[in-house]
């Protein structure tokens, strides 16, 4: 039984274009929510890990919106 997952095609992202002869940055921000005070922070990969609300370091991985199926017996 093939075990890889299965994407919804509507659900995928369109593959971005870059004008001039620049590259894509490789520091895109992701949204994670603090563990205290529940508020959702944009982070970049060089940033630091701590809320910009309270100061907190725990933060979590704001779940995504895109369907991902599994084949599961």
């Amino acid at each position: 039984m093939d075990k890889t997952p299965i994407y919804d095609q509507s659900m995928t992202p369109q593959p971005t274009t870059t004008t001039g002869g620049g590259s894509v940055s490789q520091s895109k921000a992701m949204i994670y929510i603090c563990g205290e005070c529940h508020k959702e922070n944009e982070l970049k990969s060089t940033d630091v890990i701590r809320c910009n609300e309270c100061g907190y370091r725990i933060l979590y991985k704001k779940r995504t919106k895109r369907l991902i199926v599994y084949d599961a017996r």
